[in-house]
């Protein structure tokens, strides 16, 4: 076979491979910084859409009833050092997959993933940072004094409290410290239940 004959088969093959790894980069990189991105001037209908027709009515797997209990929940599965019981606070993979993916996927790259792969990639990281923040943080008797977004974004159906600050107290000592360990939070609007998207360790401060 010639040169050119090989070439004219090859091209295609690297083409498709290039492709696939600037959506997997893409993809990483989204996670990286977020996940979910700020809103790109969508213009909302001018009659509001049903909850039911965007993310359903049914409340979401494991949700909590308030930010504040997603707070004290999640304090004290970091205070207990629980892994099981901060990856409880966790959206469940079926909601993130299904009712939610549309929603939250507002990235190009994003939707050319699919939901499995990145659940697959946002999972994995936030396990990470979950158990970064018990190694730093956990075994220690902590009650929350605060939780606050530092911003709140609403889409349809959901608002997604952002990059959320917990103030916690060391009660043996009454040191305060403030953490970031949350991406976003999910709040629900139909059922009013909230979860966390995923976990994203940001560091501490006095």
């Amino acid at each position: 076979m010639n040169a050119a004959a090989t070439l004219e088969r090859t091209t295609p093959i690297a083409i498709a491979i290039v492709s696939v790894v600037a959506v997997a980069l893409a993809g990483a990189l989204w996670l990286r910084f977020g996940g979910v991105r700020e809103l790109d001037a969508i213009e909302l209908p001018a009659e509001p859409v049903p909850i039911e027709s965007s993310v359903g009515a049914a409340p979401l797997r494991g949700g909590l009833p308030s930010l504040e209990a997603v707070g004290e929940a999640l304090v004290a599965g970091l205070a207990a050092g629980d892994p099981a019981a901060l990856a409880a606070l966790v959206v469940d993979p079926e909601d993130f997959k299904g009712r939610l993916f549309g929603v939250l996927s507002n990235h190009p790259s994003a939707a050319q993933m699919g939901p499995e792969l990145l659940w697959d990639m946002q999972s994995r990281e936030s396990r990470d940072d979950m158990e970064r923040a018990i190694e730093l943080h956990g075994g220690r008797p902590l009650r929350l004094v605060s939780i606050e977004a530092s911003s709140v974004e609403r889409r349809l159906g959901i608002t997604l409290h952002r990059r959320p600050r917990l103030v916690v107290e060391d009660v043996e000592s009454g040191a305060q410290t403030s953490l970031q360990i949350i991406s976003s939070i999910v709040e629900h609007e139909a059922s009013g239940t909230y979860v966390i998207l995923a976990y994203r360790y940001r560091g501490a401060a006095p």
